[in-house]
């Protein structure tokens, strides 16, 4: 400041009051608490983006008997995979998300998508037609992908340095709680019905009111730091490598996870169907396959602070992309389609969730450690949606191999080779362990 120059008094209070203000905010921005919305978002958006995959043959039966197209193993599974796809092109879009919460606020975007993931997917169970359903996929889809991109930064920078890691490895902990739960739910389709199922997703939304009153920006948020330089944005040329290697990351890890494992409820049914059993003894199968896989989810989420705190990241990120394609040659060509042996499938579904759906908690560490708070939410939630769109057309083959071969495992087996695919990708992106949050 000039010597001599003092600001008028009502900017000195005007100052004054602000600072006060950030200070009581801060204040009550306690790690726990923090801690606490962050996972529950994150949980209530796994639980309205995993229903699904347990009603698709339920809700796709009667949709497609609706517009007169014959509700056969074929058909179920190439519009099960266009409906995959336009949910994963939602979520894809949500990049928008990323750029508005690095100007608008972290809570302020994150309350928007937990209130439009919430309505979308409660609008599937109204949905009058299979367009209108598509559309409302698309639309919770597109809440969804916001929600991390608000989420994960707004916990990284509300924490001190010594809980970060810690409480960042244990936050993707909630998706498989989420599946759990939506596999929980799914045990209802018999006595709600699918559209009832969906109706539940509405719940999710009450969360916004306890966030928009006990949650505040965080300290590192660029809204507190407007007055700071801003550094290089994700695409210029000392940080494209970091923000493209990121997105393949990303894509493979998401192609593999919903062109392999999330068919599996899918595969149950069909399979236990054409062994006889009745839809509604399959269809409870097929909830316990995904209580299988989240367990394993569960296991490697609890399991990724710990691996964060003392492994470097491309390293842990090998061991998930490989781990990920040996289970996946193992279940699905050996086990389900050689052998048929749809209950020793089921036994390999935990490990099956452990490295395909586990791997995303390395992410939630890893993603916002490679962009500074400047363009956190869009870097890495770049990254993540450009990942998504990417992977999208990655459910629509599946569907369409199934169509043409009859078999989920002979299409799935293919789609596994993207782990591999993955690998290099993994040696390019920015190594940050042991590294401060970048400022």
């Amino acid at each position: 400041m000039p010597s001599g120059f003092h600001p008028s008094p009502a900017k000195a209070a005007e100052r004054a009051a602000e600072t006060h203000g950030l200070a009581a905010e801060e204040q009550a921005a306690s790690p726990a608490r923090v801690f606490a919305a962050t996972w529950l978002g994150w949980m209530l958006d796994g639980f309205d983006s995993g229903i699904y995959i347990f009603v698709l043959v339920p809700a796709l039966t009667d949709l497609l008997r609706a517009q007169g197209t014959t509700p056969d193993k074929g058909h179920i599974a190439l519009y099960g995979g266009y409906l995959f796809s336009i949910f994963m092109v939602g979520w894809a879009s949500s990049m928008f998300w990323g750029w508005l919460a690095d100007r608008v606020g972290r809570v302020r975007v994150m309350c928007w998508t937990i209130l439009l993931y919430s309505v979308g997917t409660a609008l599937c169970g109204v949905a009058p037609s299979l367009a209108w359903f598509a559309l409302f996929r698309f639309l919770a889809g597109f809440g969804v992908g916001g929600e991390w991109a608000a989420g994960t930064p707004l916990l990284h920078e509300s924490l001190p340095e010594a809980l970060r890691v810690r409480l960042a490895g244990y936050l993707h902990t909630a998706t498989p709680v989420g599946g759990l739960l939506a596999a929980s739910v799914s045990f209802l389709v018999p006595l709600l019905g699918w559209r009832g199922v969906f109706l539940i997703g509405a719940l999710p939304a009450l969360l916004v009111l306890w966030l928009r009153v006990k949650v505040p920006e965080p300290a590192r948020s660029p809204l507190r730091t407007r007055f700071s330089v801003k550094s290089r944005g994700p695409f210029h040329i000392d940080n494209a490598r970091t923000t493209l290697s990121a997105a393949a990351m990303m894509a493979c890890i998401i192609l593999g996870l919903w062109s392999t494992t999330f068919w599996a409820p899918t595969y149950v049914v069909s399979h236990l169907v054409a062994m006889g059993y009745t839809l509604a003894e399959a269809q409870r199968w097929a909830s316990l396959s995904g209580l299988l896989m989240n367990f394993g989810t569960l296991v490697a989420c609890l399991l990724m602070s710990a691996i964060a705190r003392h492994t470097r990241r491309r390293a842990a990120a090998l061991f998930f992309f490989l781990g990920a394609l040996l289970t996946n040659l193992i279940a699905w060509p050996i086990i389900a389609m050689h052998f048929g042996w749809v209950w020793v499938f089921l036994a390999l579904l935990p490990v099956l969730g452990f490295f395909t759906n586990g791997v995303f908690a390395l992410f939630t560490v890893w993603l916002p450690e490679m962009f500074p708070s400047s363009h956190r939410s869009f870097g890495s939630g770049f990254a993540f949606s450009l990942g998504r769109l990417l992977a999208a057309i990655g459910p629509s083959l599946v569907g369409a191999a199934v169509l043409l071969t009859g078999s989920y495992p002979a299409a799935i087996t293919l789609i596994s080779f993207i782990y591999l695919i993955g690998v290099p990708f993994v040696w390019m992106a920015s190594e940050t362990a042991g590294q401060p949050l970048p400022a």
